[in-house]
């Protein structure tokens, strides 16, 4: 009896050390994770206290751009979410991929963040998610850097040289000035990762010799003075000035539209062309795709025409009427339109470089996709920038573009 007492109690406190050790183990733990959090708090509550610690700057003066906002993008710096640049929304790194259109030019003393005077402009991305300030040395316009909105299977079009041939539209032209690397060409050569060359001319002609003014850009005059053994994909894009001003036949303008890409071919049998027809156009705000034009006839019937001949001649071309969702209508001309009635603004030829880069990628011929070609955008970026070819429009007492 007396052993199995000692044997008992030697149980008991072998089992009561257990659970002591047990206990320390959990209550350390318990410890340490507490110390963890309380020390993660106080760091962010650390982080709140600087955050609201930056003495706001004060606006001097503001410059309304809204008639026209420019688009840029981020190459380095932070964008504010408040005119006091007390907080930041994120770090160009963070909108790489982003365009930003300036609306308003905005001095700010920053005497009070121990700086001077600067240049911040108020800026909105194209989708509208996002807005705030930014410093007029952080941007960038979109035909400089290596500022990457390649699409996917953009690759297609690696190494390939780009011509495009058209009208004012296509020169950039916003209907009272042309705007500088700005137009639909350059936003291709971002969209596409390629080099574009931009032969479009203020007032040009599809079809000539009706006794208008002939210019530099119409289109058999640049299809002549270029040899297209030096391109490997060419946009033609024609029309309005020949609905607008010319007595040419639909007849006069498809036989010159076929001549001319016969030509074409002959110089480069490889070459990809591309058709894009005329946007509808708003001649005394109104509507012109059933309305006759100086030749006899509407713009829709000139639209068919040309869309036979790039039929009849294998070429895919993009007819903005068949747009689920199209870009210019009779709700959004006046806004779109810079002019209110033909001239696209900025963010409308962005819009129209990112469609025609969209019908240029899905219509690109199957038989020249190198089988080694991946199926997403290469990760490698090069500078691509849209060389326009500098001519002088010519002027007449006929209102035109």
């Amino acid at each position: 009896m007396h052993k199995n007492f000692y044997i008992v109690a030697a149980l008991a406190a072998s089992l009561g050390m257990a659970g002591l050790t047990t206990t320390q183990a959990a209550t350390t733990k318990t410890t340490t994770t507490t110390s963890t959090s309380t020390k993660t708090t106080s760091s962010k509550t650390t982080k709140d206290k600087e955050q609201e610690a930056v003495k706001p700057a004060s606006v001097i003066n503001t410059t309304d751009l809204s008639d026209e906002p420019m688009p840029y993008h981020m190459k380095k710096g932070y964008i504010y979410s408040d005119s006091g640049l007390t907080k930041t929304l994120g770090s160009a790194k963070d909108f790489a991929n982003v365009t930003f259109y300036a609306y308003k030019k905005v001095t700010i003393d920053r005497s009070a963040q121990g700086s001077g005077n600067s240049v911040f402009y108020y800026v909105r991305s194209g989708s509208g998610k996002q807005t705030g300030y930014i410093w007029h040395g952080n941007l960038e316009g979109i035909a400089e850097g290596t500022f990457n909105i390649a699409m996917k299977n953009s690759n297609y079009f690696k190494s390939n040289k780009i011509i495009t041939m058209g009208d004012s539209i296509t020169c950039g032209y916003d209907g009272y000035q042309t705007l500088d690397n700005m137009g639909y060409p350059t936003w291709l050569s971002r969209y596409l990762n390629a080099k574009v060359t931009n032969v479009g001319y203020n007032g040009a002609f599809l079809s000539q010799g009706d006794g208008n003014v002939e210019t530099p850009g119409d289109l058999n005059t640049v299809v002549n003075e270029h040899n297209f053994k030096n391109y490997n994909v060419a946009t033609i894009a024609y029309g309005t000035n020949d609905y607008g001003h010319s007595t040419n036949s639909l007849d006069d303008i498809k036989t010159q539209l076929n001549n001319d890409i016969k030509k074409m071919k002959s110089d480069n049998k490889n070459l990809i062309i591309y058709g894009i027809l005329p946007l509808t156009r708003y001649d005394s705000n109104v509507n012109s795709d059933e309305v006759p034009g100086q030749g006899g006839y509407t713009m829709n019937q000139l639209r068919d025409a040309e869309a036979e001949v790039f039929k009849d001649n294998n070429i895919p071309y993009l007819d903005w009427r068949n747009d689920t969702k199209p870009i210019i209508t009779d709700a959004n001309h006046i806004d779109r339109f810079n002019d209110g009635r033909l001239h696209p603004n900025p963010m409308t030829y962005q819009l129209m470089g990112r469609e025609i880069a969209q019908f240029m990628i899905k219509n690109y011929p199957k038989d020249m996709i190198k089988s080694t070609s991946k199926t997403s955008t290469t990760k490698k970026t090069t500078t691509s920038k849209t060389t326009a070819k500098k001519t002088t429009a010519k002027t007449s007492s006929i209102y035109r573009y």
